[in-house]
């Protein structure tokens, strides 16, 4: 072999080996590279967790408890006592003689109903209310202590139990007169016509609350 052939040979395998290397990048044609853009996702934030009954009860122990009574817009009654206490003093002497008279024929029935007033004694008992329910007969409001203790009276005479309450109005301070508590809210209305009869108030039953 002559030197030219084999230079042509060996400048042939350069030739060959390039090609091999260089000619897919070339055929190829430059590399593109996708990058998909992510945004970034801020972290959750922290949330504070409240509990709704332990915030409740937090602002009833902060209330501010009110220094006055609310007022009520409430009229007094005394001129339906007055006029029932008129017409009491005029039939009096009337009515002490029939009662003089009929005594010996009443004994069997007063002796009867004494004992029924005398065991709903026990469910008026104060001890009691504070712990189950218990009604009142509210009778009126006045505005003189005078007729609040005549009404007492009257209402004593006859086997009824009452007590007093103030209360505010924009006109001053009324007296409201109760009758009971009681634990039977059905005896309770049992004994509105009968207190209309004596007092000529219009009397109505509600459920008793404890004074602070």
């Amino acid at each position: 072999m002559n030197s030219g052939f084999i230079n042509r040979l060996v400048g042939t395998t350069i030739v060959v080996i390039a090609a091999i290397v260089f000619i897919p990048n070339i055929l190829d044609g430059e590399k593109v590279h996708y990058k998909e853009g992510f945004k970034a996702i801020p972290e959750r934030p922290e949330f504070t967790t409240i509990d709704l009954q332990d915030s409740i009860d937090d602002q009833v122990a902060n209330a501010q408890q009110p220094n006055e009574e609310p007022e009520e817009d409430i009229l007094p009654d005394d001129d339906l006592l007055s006029s029932s206490s008129e017409a009491v003093v005029e039939t009096t002497p009337v009515a002490k003689k029939m009662v003089e008279a009929s005594t010996e024929q009443t004994t069997v029935a007063t002796t009867t109903a004494q004992p029924v007033e005398k065991k709903s004694e026990p469910s008026r008992k104060p001890e009691e209310n504070l712990s189950k329910m218990a009604y009142v007969i509210q009778l009126g409001s006045f505005s003189h202590s005078a007729n609040v203790k005549s009404l007492q009276a009257k209402l004593s005479d006859k086997g009824f139990k009452t007590f007093t309450r103030p209360v505010k109005t924009p006109n001053g301070t009324l007296t409201k007169v109760f009758v009971g508590p009681s634990l039977d809210k059905a005896q309770l209305e049992s004994k509105l016509p009968e207190l209309k009869a004596l007092t000529k108030l219009n009397g109505k039953v509600t459920q008793f609350e404890v004074a602070k």
